[in-house]
C-alpha cells in the first residue's frame, strides 16, 4: 500500500484512473478522475504516484468544493493488480457461458484456480464437486467452453491486461481468430476500429507488449487519435499544425516523465504519416483526416454546381401563383416570407434561416403550393435529420417528410454503409427542403448534396444561433458566412407566436436580454440555488409531466453529463422515479447501475449495420438472457424505436443511455411537449448563450427553467461561440469567383 497519511480512513471508493486531470510535481498533489461505482467522480490528494489506466482502492472521506462540487478526498491508496484467475472469472462470467453468473465463476476458480479451465474441458464431471453444479449444468458449461475456445484465450490474455469483459467481446467480435495476433501486432488500431477504446487503453496494452514509449507508430497512432477526437468530441474538421502537436504531446506525455517525448518527434511523425499511410492529409499548415477533407471539399463543390444555373419564371406567373398559394392556405404572406418562397423557386440553393415564431414552416407550406402551382406534377421531398424533426415537419406541412438517410436510401452493402442515391445515381426531384439544418454535419451534407441533380432545387431551413451540429462541421453558419449562397433571414415574430412566453424568452436569450415571466404561461422559472435542491426539483416535476404529457413527450435537459445536476445522476434518479424496480419487470446490471424494461433509452452512436443513428431514442421492451434463450448467444436487450425493434447484445450496451435526461446537444432538432432545463453553476464553463437558447426552443407546449440566477444570468451574458476549425466558408468564397 502506498500511503499519504499513517492511518486510513474507514470510508474507501474503488475503480480505474481514467485521466489526471492536474498534478503539481513538486509537492504531488494530484486531482485525478476516477471511473467507479458512484459514476466518474474527482479523487484529490498527494498521489504522486498515481497512474492512468490502473485500478486502485483510495481511503479517505467525501467532501464538496464549492465549484467542483462533490469529490473524495484520498489519504491513502492502494493499487488493485489483476491476475490470471481474474481473467477466468471475468471470461466465465461473461454471458457466453449458459448458466453461470459472476459468483458462480468465482466459486469455480476458488475451486479449481488456474486449473479451472482444463478441468472443465479435460474432466468435466470433477464440476459437480464445486457446490450447486450439478450433471446437467456442467455439461452445459463444458460444451459452452469447448465452442468458445478463441474467445477464451482472447479474453484469459485481455483481462491479465486491464481490458473488459465487455470489450473484450467486442474485440472478438470484430477481429474473430485472428485477434490476439492483430493486438501483437498493432494494439492501437483499438482506437479506430472499437467504439468506446481511447488512446490510454490501448497504449497500456501496448507497452505491455513492449512498445517503446517514443516509438514512431506510437506517435503516429496518438496524432490520428488526437484527430479523431477534435472531430468526434470538438466537431473540428481539421487542426492547426502547432495544436495537433500540442494536444499529441500532451497525450503521450505523463508529468513528471525523465524522457519526455519531444515536439520534433511527433512532427517526424506527422511527416511520416502523411509521406506513407494517406491516414492524414495536410494543407496551408492544417491536417485533416481524409474524410473530412473530402467532405468539405465535396460540400463547397456540390453547392457550386447547384448555383450555377438559375431557373427564371416569369414574374406575374410567378406572383399569380403565390396569391394562390395564400389563397390555398388562408394566410397573408409577410414579405420575408414571400421573398424567400420566390428566391427558391429560382435559384439552385436558399437558406432560410430564423428564430421560433418567424414563420419557417409557414414558407415551406407555401414553396409546396407555388412549384406545384408552376409546374404540377413536381417532385418535392421533404427532409430532416431526425425521426422526430421529419415527423413535425409532416404535421406542419401534411406532406409526408423523412430523415435524410431515408431520403437517401441508406443501405448497407457488403457490411459497408452506402447510400442509394449519390452523385452517380441522383434523386429524382424537382425540389428538396431540409428543415433542422443547423443539425447536419459535413459528411451528411456532402452525401445529401451530391445526390441533388443539377436541374433540381435544396432549399435548406434552419436556425443559425442553435448549437451547431453534433457531428463536425458548422455547414449552416459556414454558409451564410460565405455570403455567396442566397439567404433569407427572418426576424419578425408573428402575433400568435407573440403569445408564447417560450417564443418570447428564446428572442430574449438571444438578444442578451432577460427573460420575461409572467403566470399563467407556458414558461416558468423555478429559482433554486443549491445543486441537492435542483436535482430533487427536476426529478419531482418531471415524474409529474410524464404523467401529463406522457414518457415520450416529456424530456429533462442538463448542459452536461457531470455533477449532481448532470445528466448521468439525474438519469439514476429519474428512472428510479418513473420506472421503479418490481417483481415483473426484468433488469439488467450495467456498471453502477441497470437497464430495466420499460426504460427510456438514446443511442449514443451510429450503428450502420443496426440503422439506429446517434441521438436516436427508444423504450427497452425485454431483456433476454442467453442462459435462458438457445436462441441468443449472448444476453440481449430489445430497444423499440419508434415502432424499429433493434437487440443490442450485452456487448454493445456502452452504445445505449438513459434518456430520460439528455444533453443539450443531443437533444438538437427534437421538439417535446415539455421540456425541463436544468442550470447549474456547476456547470459554469458550459453557460453560453446559444445552449439556453438551444435548450428552451425545444419545448413545444411548456418550459420549466430550473436553477440558479447566476447559472441563467451567466448564459444569457456569455455570447461567447466556440469556434470549429473548418474551411467551407473559404472554399465556398474561393469556389463562386
Amino acid at each position: 500500500m502506498v500511503k499519504a497519511a499513517d492511518a486510513p480512513s474507514d470510508l474507501t471508493v474503488q475503480g480505474e484512473v481514467k485521466n489526471i486531470i492536474f498534478r503539481d510535481v513538486k509537492s504531488g498533489f494530484t486531482v485525478a478522475a476516477l471511473a467507479c461505482q458512484q459514476g466518474e467522480v474527482r479523487v484529490t490528494g498527494h498521489l504522486a504516484m498515481l497512474r492512468p489506466g490502473a485500478s486502485y482502492i483510495f481511503y479517505g472521506d467525501w467532501v464538496m468544493h464549492p465549484k467542483y462540487g462533490r469529490q473524495f478526498a484520498a489519504e491513502a491508496l492502494e493499487e488493485v493488480v489483476p491476475t490470471e484467475e481474474e481473467g477466468i472469472v471475468g471470461y466465465l462470467s461473461s454471458g457466453l457461458i449458459p448458466g453461470v453468473g459472476e459468483r458462480l465463476a468465482q466459486r469455480l476458480v476458488d475451486h479449481f484456480g488456474l486449473d479451472t479451465l482444463r478441468i472443465i474441458t479435460e474432466e468435466p464431471s470433477r464440476l459437480e464437486e464445486v457446490p450447486g453444479i450439478g450433471k446437467k449444468l456442467a455439461t452445459k458449461i463444458t460444451r459452452a467452453i469447448n465452442e468458445n475456445k478463441e474467445i477464451e484465450r482472447l479474453m484469459v490474455f485481455l483481462r491479465h491486461h486491464h481490458v473488459s469483459t465487455s470489450l473484450a467481446l467486442k474485440i472478438h467480435r470484430h477481429y474473430g481468430r485472428g485477434a490476439i495476433a492483430q493486438l501483437k501486432e498493432n494494439p492501437y488500431s483499438l482506437t479506430e476500429d472499437i467504439f468506446g477504446v481511447g488512446f490510454l487503453t490501448a497504449d497500456r496494452l501496448a507497452q505491455k507488449l513492449g512498445l517503446r514509449r517514443h516509438a514512431k507508430e506510437r506517435l503516429m497512432a496518438a496524432v490520428l487519435y488526437v484527430l479523431r477526437q477534435a472531430a468526434n468530441r470538438g466537431g473540428h474538421c481539421y487542426l492547426p499544425e502547432k495544436e495537433l502537436v500540442k494536444e499529441t504531446l500532451k497525450l503521450v506525455n505523463a508529468p513528471g516523465d525523465d524522457e519526455p517525448v519531444e515536439e520534433e518527434e511527433v512532427e517526424n511523425a506527422l511527416g511520416e504519416l502523411a509521406k506513407s499511410s494517406g491516414h492524414v492529409i495536410a494543407e496551408d499548415g492544417n491536417w485533416w483526416l481524409p474524410y473530412l477533407y473530402r467532405a468539405e471539399a465535396g460540400v463547397a463543390r456540390e453547392l457550386v454546381r447547384l448555383l450555377q444555373d438559375e431557373r427564371p419564371v416569369a414574374a406575374d406567373k410567378l406572383t399569380q401563383a403565390v396569391r394562390k398559394a395564400e389563397a390555398a392556405l388562408g394566410i397573408k404572406f409577410a414579405s420575408s416570407q414571400e421573398k424567400a418562397i420566390r428566391q427558391a423557386v429560382q435559384r439552385g440553393v436558399t437558406v432560410i434561416t430564423g428564430g421560433p415564431g418567424t414563420g419557417k414552416s409557414t414558407i415551406v407550406s407555401g414553396l409546396i403550393q407555388v412549384l406545384s402551382e408552376l409546374e404540377p406534377g413536381a417532385r418535392i421531398a421533404l427532409a430532416a435529420p431526425t425521426g422526430r424533426a421529419a415527423q413535425r415537419l409532416t404535421d406542419l406541412t401534411g406532406c409526408e417528410a423523412s430523415t435524410i438517410h431515408r431520403l437517401l436510401g441508406y443501405t448497407l452493402a457488403e457490411g459497408e454503409p452506402a447510400f442509394t442515391y449519390n452523385r452517380d445515381n441522383q434523386l429524382r426531384v424537382d425540389l428538396v427542403v431540409v428543415d433542422e439544418f443547423s443539425m447536419v454535419d459535413v459528411v451528411l451534407a456532402y452525401q445529401l448534396l451530391q445526390a441533388i441533380p443539377t436541374c433540381g432545387r435544396v432549399v435548406m431551413v434552419g436556425d443559425k444561433d442553435q448549437l451547431p451540429s453534433v457531428g463536425p462541421g458548422s455547414v449552416l453558419r459556414d454558409i451564410i458566412a460565405s455570403q455567396k449562397v442566397p439567404t433569407v433571414r427572418l426576424t419578425q415574430i408573428f402575433r400568435q407566436a407573440e403569445q408564447s412566453l417560450i417564443t418570447v424568452n428564446a428572442h430574449r436569450i438571444n438578444q442578451g436580454l432577460g427573460l420575461r415571466l409572467q403566470t399563467p404561461s407556458d414558461f416558468y422559472f423555478i429559482k433554486l440555488e443549491d445543486p441537492e435542491d435542483i436535482a430533487r426539483q427536476v426529478v419531482d416535476l418531471a415524474a409529474k409531466m410524464a404523467n401529463t404529457f406522457g414518457l415520450e413527450n416529456i424530456q429533462v435537459l442538463s448542459p452536461m453529463h457531470k455533477y449532481i445536476t448532470g445528466v448521468q445522476n439525474l438519469n439514476k434518479s429519474l428512472q428510479e422515479q418513473i420506472n421503479p424496480p418490481s417483481g415483473g419487470k426484468r433488469e439488467y446490471p450495467i456498471g453502477d447501475g441497470c437497464f430495466r424494461v420499460g426504460d427510456k433509452v438514446m443511442a449514443v452512436r451510429n450503428n450502420y449495420e443496426k440503422g439506429i443513428f446517434n441521438g436516436n431514442q427508444g423504450r427497452i421492451v425485454d431483456i433476454i438472457l442467453a442462459q435462458e434463450d438457445e436462441e441468443v448467444d449472448e444476453d440481449t436487450i430489445l430497444v423499440d424505436f419508434d415502432g424499429l425493434f433493434v437487440p443490442y447484445t450485452r456487448s454493445e450496451l456502452d452504445e445505449l443511455m438513459l434518456a430520460y435526461a439528455a444533453t443539450v446537444h443531443k437533444a438538437q432538432g427534437s421538439e417535446f411537449s415539455c421540456c425541463v432545463v436544468v442550470l447549474s453553476t456547476q456547470h459554469w464553463y458550459m453557460l453560453q448563450r446559444n445552449l439556453l437558447y438551444t435548450a428552451v426552443t425545444r419545448g413545444k407546449e411548456l418550459v420549466l427553467l430550473v436553477g440558479s440566477r447566476r447559472a441563467v444570468a451567466r448564459a444569457i451574458a456569455n455570447n461567447t461561440v466556440q469556434e470549429r476549425y473548418t474551411g467551407l466558408a473559404a472554399r465556398l468564397a474561393e469556389g463562386t469567383e
